[in-house]
Formats: structure tokens, C-alpha cells, sequence
């Protein structure tokens, strides 16, 4: 898994140890039957907390650990007591650590960018975004036309090394880190380090130092290290008298193109907290991760609040910022959106159909035509949405809480956010929400894919915005991975099921039944049926009549809808409302008639339904949605939760007191389990007992 990582080699963490160690490290491994099969670099930092020894220097944490379960007992066996473990920019790339145990939190740190060396260059090159190419060509053509000479070096041998670092350095120090006191060249210290780890990789040939010269004048230069499949970008300058040529881009250009040359078929890794612009040049980007786990639930409650005030307080402290990049704008109704935000809402419509327009144009004309608390919170830069958030407010009393806009029709939650956001982003989008709603006492937004980045990017800027979050469980989700055809998909159910499928469906036909999937032309008829069946149907009656036809209705008009229909003697006995969309079928409303139970219509419209998206709508996915009904895992491959996240407003009154019970209920919860657990086994102690007696 770990291969011959350059960050994670032991020249890299020896260097860094060597000249940024302070003595109280520790080398952790795990062993079994005398075999190393984990190992990590930690220190402690303040009382009862370690972290991963992390010098400003380091990319990665030096962990070699694949898999959470490796670090069970760590936390007990490290000196005195330890109530937190954080495991410092983690490559989930090279052993995820990320967990969703309750005792564990998850922050992503940065947004790194990876360039694939498949092909060749003319390919790579041609795939870039037209914007990119373009710049380039003009800062070319302006070389030429100021008769700049070029040269592209590479430096590879140890005996040059040092010189080059220290090169590097000078151009470093004379642009903005000299003045920030943080370029190699202004630190001596550092500059030896460099250059340590240069001359030790190179005498292995994996060191390279990319130089770009004008002349006779070093306008820029990169520190790489190595290994067969991997090429990483350490350290990059440029000498600030050249910008208007962007030699630092020139550059990068010509040491990809060496790399497709050199590196073909393996990667450049940047491992950089990469912008907009630099994206442009990656083919790959993921998160590098902060994950921290915990002693037990109690400690991490009390921990994660304590720096969660701390934040609050920081916050408070400092003047509100401005920024006139940013503008928050307030919707009622989707019908007041521009194109360009209609487009928007769009994107989100491949990760779940109940993020888009169409899905809050009916929720809101059905279910809160006249509710005042209705907003939805968009956040524009440079005139452009990147951000978007639904929200309810509700008002009761003394009371303020703001909820997501979704309600029990909603089986997924999320807010719309552009590609490349960092959860700091956000933070302005909910002080808008603050400053609209002063003196709430609670956020609540569920239910949520607790694995998305959009998740986890709310968490860490609802404490940015001064907000207080937590985690908690809505409901199950049983999903189906599509991985075969119906007909061996259906050999892979139980043969209890297939013989009921096999025998219902002969005996249906054989009492003059039928099933159909209804067409957009016969919407009407097919929407009267599903109503007659879940009108004589268990279940309770629609809250919101109008909320499913105009469902059906928009579904419908956007080619989503599969409605099905079960028969006899000209009655519709059952019913199944299945929406497809973007390679995925949400199995949305079931219901059938009691009374006709003995010919099983839900399995046999479920069968019909199952094997048409299959067969020819060609799904990748297919979802139960909501909640764990036992009948849902006999469809279904895997299970999978939605959570939300409840934020308290410390500065409300009723806030804090919700956060303080908050705080007190999760921390005594283990206990009281533990209670329980143990009043039950002596109740059924006791009960043996007197049965023997």
C-alpha cells in the first residue's frame, strides 16, 4: 500500500527529526508475531493529547498504519494518560484512518491535486481547460517578444544539490516568504534540511531540482523527490521580476513534460492546499485529513467542546471581516431564481434528485406554501453561486430554530456547494444566517450522508461561524450495488423469495392479474390508482394531499417516474413509485392493498420494477431510502446511515441550555448503557435462578 513513498521513506522522517525533533518523539509499532505491521511518529503536545510529529516542513504525517482497527490500544499504551490521539494530515490514499466510530472526528485539512502520467503529454496537455492553455501560449509569445532566452535545467547529482538548494533559497527570500520570515533562505536551519534531504535522496537518484532561467537569472525552481512511480513536488518560487511572464507556470509546464518522459505511468503528487487555478493543471484531487480518536465518548464530548469555545471565543474576539468577493442573497421560491442559479441547483440533482429545483419547487408549494420561515441562503463570489443552503425557521414563543428544508419526504439532505470549496468558505454563508436570525437557539440539518465531504465541511464551519455541532443518527439505508444482470442477480436472492416471485406470478395471471409500468401519457390514470390502493392500504393517510401528484407530476415532465401497478379484475391492488435519474432508481412509495395480501403484489411489482431498471434504464445503484424494515435487506446488497448535525447558538439563552443538556446527555449515555446492560443481566440472573429452583 505504502510502496516506496518519498514523504514516508525513513531518509524524509530522519531528516526531519534530525532538525526539527525536540527529543520528546516516540516511534510507535505495532507488531505481530514479531512482525512490524504498523508504525507512526507521535509527541505529546499538552496535557493527555499526542499528535502526529508534524513540522511545518512535513506534507504527510509519518504514519504507516492501513487501517483504523491497527490502532487499537495505542491510545493505553502510550506514557501517562492519554485522552486524544491526532493523526496529522493523513493521505486517505495511503491508509485511511478516517473512521465512523462515535469515538472518533474527522477534519479535512486540505485539498490536494495529483497530475496521472498515463499517455503522453500532447494527450494531458490537450485536456486541459482551454483558459490554461491559452495563458500559456500568451506568456510565450510575450518571452519572444522581449527577447528572453530560456533555459530549462535539471539537476539531479549530489555534488550540485547544495548549491541549487541554496539558490533556491535566495530567489525564495527576496519575494514574500523573505519578508514573512519563512523562505528556506531566510532560515538556516531550514536550508539544511533541504539540503539534507536532496543530497540523501539524490545519491539513491530520486532527487530533482527543476530550474527555469532567463538568461543568466534563475527566474524559478522546484525541489522534487522520487521514487520509481512517484514524482513529489516539495518546495516552488519564482523570482517575482519575471511575474509577467509567470515563469513558476512555465516551469511546471516543462517538468510534466519531462515527468510523462521519466515517470511514465506513474504520478506527480503536489500534496499542496490547491486553488481553483492550480486544479486546473491536476487530473485527480483529494482531501488530506486531520482524524483524531478519542479514550471514550465522555472525553471526546468534553474535548471537542472545550476547543469548539475556544473557537466561539476567538470568533467573538475578532472584528467581523469583510470581504467584497462575497454576497449572501435570500430566495423564497425557487420561481425567483436566475438561470445561472437554476444551472446550479442542477449539479446537485447527480448526487440525489431531492438537492435540485425541481424537488423544492413541489416541497414548497405543497408542504409550505405559506410558511414565513422559508429561506434559502445563497452564497455568491465574484457574482457567481458557489454555496447554497435550504433553511426552515421556525418561531415559537421565546424559542428560534432553524431546520434544513426537508421534512419526513425527505430521505436525503445536502447543501449545494461548488467543487474545490473548503469548509471556511461556508463560514460566511451561516454568519448570514446568524445575522438574519439574531438569538436562535438551534440548527438542525438531516438527514445527511454522513461520508460526504459536504458533511463534514458543515461541522467544521458551523464552529468557524461560532455555532456549537454535533453528530447524531437518523435512520438506515438499505441500497443496492448493480453489479449483474436481473437474471443473476435474481439467482442470488434466497430461493424462498424466487419461489414466491415464481408462484405469485402464476397465480396472479391465473386469476386474471396483470402488472403494468405506466406511461407518462396515462399519468392520470396511474396516479387515481395509487391513490385507491394507499387509501385502502395500513398506512395513514398523506398529511400534504397535493405533495405526491405533484411529485409524480414533475417526475414525470423530467423522465424520472416508474410507477408501477399491480391488477386484478380491474382493481389496483398495489402500487410502487420508483424515480430514476443519473444512474441511480429510488425505490420512493410502496403500498398495497391488505385485503389482497395473499398474492404478494408489493414482491411481484417490486420484481417488475427491479429487473426494468436493471435491464433497460441500466442503473448503477438502487435505494430503499428510509429506515431498516426487515423486507428491505432481502432486495438489498449493503446498509449505510443518514445523520444530521444539531448546532447550538451559546449566545442564546435557550441555546445554551440546549447545549449544556446536549453535552451532559452524551456524556452520561455510555454510562447509562452500561446501566441498563447490567440491570438486565441480573434480571435474567435472577429469572434462571428461579426457574431452576
Amino acid at each position: 500500500m505504502f510502496g516506496e513513498h518519498p514523504l514516508l521513506r525513513s531518509d524524509f522522517v530522519d531528516a526531519l527529526l534530525k532538525h526539527y525533533g525536540q527529543g520528546r518523539e516516540y516511534l510507535c509499532v505495532l507488531r505481530r508475531s514479531g512482525i512490524a505491521e504498523a508504525m507512526c511518529v507521535l509527541a505529546p503536545r499538552e496535557p493527555g493529547l499526542w499528535a502526529s510529529f508534524l513540522p511545518a516542513q512535513a506534507q504527510l504525517g509519518p504514519a504507516l498504519i492501513r487501517h483504523p482497527d491497527q490502532l487499537n490500544g495505542l491510545i493505553r499504551a502510550l506514557p501517562g494518560f492519554v485522552g486524544e490521539l491526532d493523526f496529522l494530515c493523513n493521505d486517505p490514499e495511503f491508509g485511511s484512518l478516517a473512521s465512523n466510530g462515535p469515538d472518533t472526528d474527522l477534519v479535512d485539512h486540505s485539498l490536494t491535486m495529483n497530475i496521472d502520467l498515463q499517455g503522453d503529454f500532447a494527450s494531458y496537455w490537450a485536456g486541459r481547460p482551454k483558459k490554461l492553455i491559452q495563458n500559456i501560449e500568451r506568456y510565450r509569445r510575450r518571452e519572444t517578444v522581449d527577447h528572453l532566452e530560456q533555459r530549462f535545467v535539471e539537476i539531479t547529482e549530489p555534488a550540485e544539490m547544495n548549491a541549487a538548494v541554496s539558490r533556491y533559497g535566495v530567489l525564495e527570500a527576496e519575494g514574500w516568504k523573505g519578508q514573512h520570515g519563512t523562505a528556506v533562505g531566510s532560515d538556516e536551519r531550514q536550508e539544511s534540511f533541504y539540503q539534507e534531504v536532496m543530497v540523501r535522496f539524490a545519491k539513491a537518484k530520486r532527487a530533482i531540482v527543476f530550474e527555469l532561467w532567463f538568461g543568466e537569472e534563475l527566474a524559478a525552481s522546484r525541489l522534487a523527490i522520487a521514487d520509481e512511480h512517484m514524482l513529489v513536488m516539495l518546495k516552488t518560487t519564482y523570482h517575482e521580476k519575471f511575474a509577467a511572464y509567470a515563469p513558476g507556470r512555465l516551469l511546471l509546464r516543462l517538468a510534466i513534460e519531462r515527468a510523462f518522459e521519466t515517470q511514465a505511468g506513474g504520478r506527480i503528487e503536489f500534496y499542496t492546499d490547491a486553488t481553483q487555478d492550480q486544479l486546473a493543471w491536476a487530473t485527480g484531487q483529494r482531501w488530506i485529513q486531520h482524524v483524531s480518536f478519542y479514550r471514550n465518548r465522555p472525553i471526546q464530548v468534553a474535548l471537542s467542546t472545550l476547543r469548539r469555545s475556544r473557537q466561539v471565543i476567538g470568533i467573538n474576539k475578532r472584528a467581523p471581516e469583510s470581504d467584497s468577493r462575497h454576497e449572501v442573497r435570500v430566495f423564497k421560491h425557487p420561481d425567483e431564481f436566475t438561470p445561472e442559479l437554476r444551472r446550479f441547483f442542477g449539479s446537485a440533482e447527480s448526487i440525489g434528485i431531492q438537492l435540485g429545483h425541481d424537488w423544492y419547487k413541489n416541497l414548497i408549494d405543497t408542504v409550505f406554501p405559506k410558511h414565513p420561515g422559508v429561506q434559502i441562503f445563497v452564497l455568491y463570489r465574484d457574482g457567481t453561486p458557489v454555496a447554497a443552503l435550504p433553511l426552515l425557521t421556525t418561531r415559537r414563543r421565546l424559542a428560534a430554530r432553524i431546520a434544513s428544508l426537508s421534512n419526513y419526504y425527505t430521505a436525503l439532505f445536502a447543501p449545494v456547494i461548488r467543487p474545490g470549496m473548503k469548509a471556511y468558505d461556508l463560514v460566511p454563508l451561516l454568519k448570514a444566517v446568524r445575522r438574519a436570525h439574531p438569538g436562535f437557539d438551534s440548527m438542525s440539518l438531516a438527514p445527511m450522508d454522513p461520508n460526504t465531504l459536504a458533511y463534514r465541511m458543515l461541522l467544521n464551519a458551523m464552529s468557524g461561524a461560532g455555532l456549537m455541532p454535533f453528530r447524531y443518527y437518523c435512520f438506515g439505508n438499505w441500497y443496492l450495488k448493480v453489479e449483474s444482470d436481473w437474471k443473476n442477480y435474481l439467482l442470488s436472492r434466497k430461493g424462498k423469495q424466487r419461489n414466491t416471485i415464481s408462484r405469485m406470478t402464476k397465480k396472479l395471471a391465473t386469476d386474471g392479474g396483470r402488472l403494468e409500468l405506466i406511461s407518462v401519457e396515462d399519468l392520470e390514470r396511474g396516479l387515481s390508482a395509487y391513490e385507491d390502493v394507499y387509501a385502502a392500504s395500513w398506512k395513514k393517510g398523506e398529511p400534504h394531499q397535493e405533495f405526491i401528484p405533484g411529485l409524480l407530476r414533475t417526475c414525470a415532465r423530467r423522465g424520472w417516474l416508474r410507477l408501477g401497478i399491480a391488477w386484478l379484475d380491474g382493481k389496483a391492488i398495489a402500487a410502487q413509485i420508483w424515480i430514476v435519474a443519473y444512474g441511480k432508481a429510488d425505490i420512493y412509495k410502496v403500498a398495497y392493498d391488505e385485503a389482497y395480501k395473499a398474492y404478494s403484489p408489493g414482491t411481484l411489482l417490486t420484481a417488475m420494477l427491479m429487473q426494468h431498471v436493471m435491464e433497460v434504464d441500466k442503473v448503477a445503484e438502487v435505494d430503499y431510502l428510509i429506515g431498516d424494515d426487515p423486507y428491505k435487506e432481502t432486495w438489498m446488497s449493503d446498509r449505510r446511515e443518514r445523520w444530521g448535525i444539531i448546532a447550538y447558538n451559546p449566545r442564546s439563552p435557550l441555546g445554551l441550555l440546549g447545549l449544556i443538556r446536549e453535552v451532559l446527555w452524551r456524556s452520561l449515555k455510555p454510562l447509562v448503557a452500561r446501566v441498563r446492560k447490567l440491570i438486565g443481566s441480573l434480571g435474567r440472573r435472577a429469572s434462571g435462578a428461579q426457574a431452576t429452583h
